[in-house]
């Protein structure tokens, strides 16, 4: 077996604990769904989880160690995904403004499938997932077993296959949730939601500019 079963075990167990604590993952998909249904809520998810895999190759294969060792590639990083969640937020809250998505009904007129290039987006624009993949992995590596980048490999995807059932009741509450707004009419019901997913959207953004540079983020 290319990995310890006790520490598979324990890294299984490990992620459960990280993906039931809701993160800027969870936060996403939220507002995604509450702006667009349950269907952009999925595409939103989609998108997170290739951006997910793709940082954990980046771990595997150390580019995620490079980006550590290069502070001013990481800041530009950190700031550039910040930046994006800014403007998917203002964008937002001059939807609510405008009253957009009123009349005829919640669905925006933003395509759903856009919401799988901004959920890449921002998981991918946040160079702190790929530290924090680079920290934790290594943690349930066995060096008696397969090389450790195949076991990086092996045990990455298995945490956002994991966050999935968990996405999937995210989207479901977020969408009774929106649901229930629109009994209140569509007009005034895609105002509000428009307006929290800007809210959730400005407040991922503003997190890693108040915690600065130092630390990693989980994923989920």
């Amino acid at each position: 077996m290319p990995v310890d079963p006790h520490l598979l075990l324990a890294y299984l167990a490990a992620a459960w604990v990280l993906i039931l604590i809701p993160g800027p993952d969870t936060m996403f998909i939220l507002g995604q769904t509450l702006a667009g249904g349950r269907r952009r809520g999925w595409m939103a998810t989609a998108g997170i989880t290739t951006g997910a895999f793709a940082q954990i190759l980046a771990a595997s294969f150390g580019l995620a160690a490079l980006l550590a060792a290069a502070p001013g590639l990481f800041e530009a990083v950190r700031l550039a995904g910040a930046a994006y969640l800014a403007w998917l937020g203002i964008g937002a809250l001059r939807a609510a403004w405008r009253g957009d998505g009123g009349g005829g009904g919640l669905v925006p007129a933003v395509p759903a499938r856009r919401a799988y290039f901004q959920g890449m987006l921002t998981n991918l624009l946040n160079p702190k997932v790929a530290l924090f993949f680079l920290a934790f992995l290594p943690q349930f590596v066995a060096p008696d077993r397969a090389a450790p980048w195949v076991q990086m490999l092996l045990l990455g995807p298995l945490l956002p296959l994991m966050a999935l059932p968990f996405f999937a009741v995210v989207i479901a509450a977020a969408d009774q949730a929106a649901a229930r707004f629109a009994r209140i009419g569509a007009g005034r019901a895609g105002r509000w939601l428009n307006g929290a997913a800007g809210a959730i959207f400005l407040g991922l953004a503003v997190v890693p500019l108040v915690s600065g540079g130092g630390g990693v983020a989980r994923p989920a």
